[in-house]
């Protein structure tokens, strides 16, 4: 390679280099500077971050439903949950059970068929005794079964007291506290619960007969 060449190969690095340089501060000013870009920024991680999350959870739900006893067939839980003495839960086929869901299944939990319980549900089958000889309770439980029906979907945040019958069909709003029985159909919501509208049977019948379920039609959700 002669003078010339070295001299202008040289030349085209330095220039590259410049170049990469000013990229990289003009990255970095934005950063700084550029306050639409950076919330850009932050949110395509995010979003990178929750998808990486969400197919792992997919991967490890059918394996964390395997462990639990009686569990039906495709079943899938979605994220970390807790659930003591799972040797009293009953799980149905086609079940999905978000994450941060917390079960105390002492007295009996059976979830039916194609139910589907979402993030942060919390279902208790069993409470401290208050008749005791202590107060505000003694070292004893009461315990009452929970039983929740086919096709029901819990939405997130809701809570289930001990001793509680849902059934087929309900639906149960976001942040319900469930201290009665539910009669199959009903829309529940509220804390004091309420019935607002009750569904369409005849057409959720129909779709049952066909077996229409949401976990069955679509087994990787």
């Amino acid at each position: 390679m002669t003078k010339d060449e070295v001299e202008t190969q040289a030349e085209k690095s330095s220039g590259q280099s410049s170049s990469l340089l000013k990229s990289i501060t003009s990255f970095g000013s934005k950063i700084k500077t550029n306050y639409d870009f950076r919330m850009s920024l932050i949110n395509k991680l995010a979003e990178i971050w929750i998808s990486v999350e969400e197919e792992f959870d997919r991967a490890c739900g059918r394996q964390q439903a395997m462990k639990l006893c009686n569990t039906g067939k495709d079943c899938r839980i979605h994220g970390q949950v807790i659930i003591r003495n799972p040797e009293n839960l009953t799980i149905g086929d086609y079940v999905r059970i978000g994450r941060g869901c917390y079960f105390f299944c002492a007295g009996g939990l059976i979830v039916g068929n194609n139910t589907q319980i979402s993030r942060y549900v919390t279902i208790y089958t069993g409470n401290h005794d208050t008749k005791g000889d202590a107060i505000p309770y003694n070292d004893s439980y009461v315990y009452k079964p929970v039983t929740i029906g086919h096709s029901v979907w819990i939405g997130m945040h809701v809570c289930i007291v001990p001793g509680v019958k849902i059934g087929d069909g309900a639906i149960i709003g976001m942040g319900t506290v469930v201290s009665k029985d539910v009669p199959p159909g009903a829309v529940l919501v509220g804390a004091p619960q309420r019935i607002v509208k009750t569904r369409n049977m005849e057409q959720f019948n129909k779709h049952h007969r066909n077996e229409k379920y949401f976990g069955k039609l679509w087994p990787d959700l």
